[in-house]
Parts: structure tokens; C-alpha cells; sequence
């Protein structure tokens, strides 16, 4: 699969400057997300993947320095692991190193580590640099837990701060053309996953969406669109629909 030339451009420059930073540290980069899924959308879309270390960063400045010198966008999204990480269930309890939207963080702990990002990396990465021997933890009930809890303690909220933001405003208000499609193309990406036992990008959540949900094909197709690059507008109303939509789905999905 080759990559997207914003993309080869982005991961080629970080692999150089990583490099001469931190020699012989970096030994494996794996891309996840919409890339591996063949769903980049430039203009979109972020790089995300995880960086697999030799030994873990004890001096942050060097891989600092490097992402503050890569392009803005697209936004170079990883995690820093070592390969024995990699190897055990992700341990939410530790520090970790990861870029969020581009910018540079160190969390105490959490951060985007969960069984989702390893179960990613385990099936459907794209490695920019292989790691020999990488065996990465792949534990699909952990998977499915940590899918049912996000419906709950992430989705559940903030369709409900989609439903308070929407609640009195005219039906024709318009609406940020990100926010809908972020939550009806979201949504169905934990349904499916339960439902099919896959992780699916954004345009297959929808594709899914489609079949389960017809009464919502309207909605559903226009997000679509806008996924692919099409100019769209969204109002209220719209948002209305979307906070039926996401509770439904949220309601079957934890009932699967």
C-alpha cells in the first residue's frame, strides 16, 4: 500500500529528524487509524501510530524538538511504546509520551493507551519502519469491554452536550460542519465493532450505519460526503436527529 505523498512526506521527515536525534532509539513506526483502513482524507485526516522504542525516553527534549519541526498539518498523531510494552495489556496506570493534534504531551497516566490502540497495532497497522519480532497484545474481550464503557462514559455524554447546545436553538441555526459527521459516523464505529467483531474506519461505520439504521440514510449519506470531500451544510434540525440517532445506536449497541 503506498502512502499519501502528505503523509510519506511527514512520516520520511520525522524518521530523519528522529534519527540524528535520537540515534538508534526508534525502531519501529506503525501507522493506525483511517491510513491503514483506506480512509485518509487529506485536509481531514491526522497521521496516527505508535513509535516503538528501543528503551523508554528518559530526556524528552530531543523528540520534543523533533515534532515541534514537523508540518502542522496534517496533525502527526503517535504514542511512544517500547516493543515490551507493546508485548503486555496496555497499563493505563503508567506515564506516557504521545503527540495529541500535534502538539507535543507527557501524561502521568492514561493518555491514548487502551486496548483499542493495541488491537489496532495488532491487526490492521502499516509499518513505515518494522520492528523485527514485534509481538504486540491483542486481547479482544478487553476490546469489547473498553468499547462498552466508552459508549457510556464518552458517547452518552457528549450526545447529551450535543442535545443542550441544539435544545432551543431555531431548527435553521447552522452548525459547524465537523460536529455532525464526528458523531454520526463515530457512533456506529463501537456498534460495528461489537456487531462484527472489527475495527472499521469512519466511512465503513457509516456504510454499516446505513444497513442498520435505514431510518436515518439521509442524515447517514450526508455525512458520508462530507467525509469524501463534498461541501455541506448542517443546521439544528440536523443536530436534533443526530442526538435520536447517537442514543439509539448507543442503546442497541450496548444490548448486542
Amino acid at each position: 500500500m503506498s502512502l499519501p505523498d502528505d503523509v510519506a512526506a511527514t512520516t520520511s521527515q520525522y524518521l530523519d529528524l528522529i534519527d540524528k536525534a535520537l540515534p538508534g532509539r526508534v525502531v519501529g513506526l506503525y501507522l493506525t487509524g483511517s491510513i491503514p483502513l483506506d480512509d485518509y482524507r487529506p485536509g481531514r485526516s491526522d497521521i496516527d501510530g505508535v513509535v516503538v522504542l528501543a528503551e523508554p525516553l528518559k530526556d524528552l527534549d530531543p523528540a520534543r524538538e523533533v515534532h515541534a519541526q514537523l508540518p502542522q498539518e496534517p496533525a502527526f498523531d503517535v504514542t511512544y511504546l517500547t516493543a515490551a510494552e507493546l508485548a503486555s495489556p496496555p497499563d493505563a496506570s503508567k506515564p506516557v509520551v504521545f503527540t495529541l493534534d500535534g502538539a507535543f504531551n507527557e501524561a502521568r497516566n492514561g493518555g491514548p493507551v487502551s486496548p483499542v490502540l493495541w488491537s489496532e497495532l495488532a491487526r490492521q497497522s502499516l509499518a513505515v519502519r518494522s520492528t523485527p519480532d514485534l509481538v504486540v497484545h491483542d486481547d479482544h474481550q478487553a476490546l469489547v469491554d473498553f468499547t462498552r464503557a466508552n459508549l457510556t462514559s464518552y458517547w452518552t455524554p457528549t450526545i447529551d452536550q450535543l442535545d443542550t447546545a441544539t435544545a432551543n436553538r431555531p431548527d435553521d441555526a447552522a452548525m459547524p460542519d465537523w460536529a455532525l459527521p464526528w458523531v454520526v459516523l463515530g457512533v456506529p464505529r463501537l456498534h460495528a465493532l461489537l456487531a462484527t467483531g472489527n475495527i472499521v474506519s469512519k466511512t465503513a461505520a457509516g456504510e454499516h450505519a446505513l444497513e442498520a439504521f435505514p431510518e436515518w440514510t439521509s442524515l447517514i449519506t450526508r455525512c458520508l460526503r462530507h467525509r469524501a470531500g463534498h461541501p455541506m451544510d448542517f443546521t439544528a434540525v440536523d443536530a436534533k436527529a443526530a442526538v435520536l440517532y447517537g442514543r439509539k445506536i448507543i442503546t442497541n449497541a450496548l444490548a448486542l
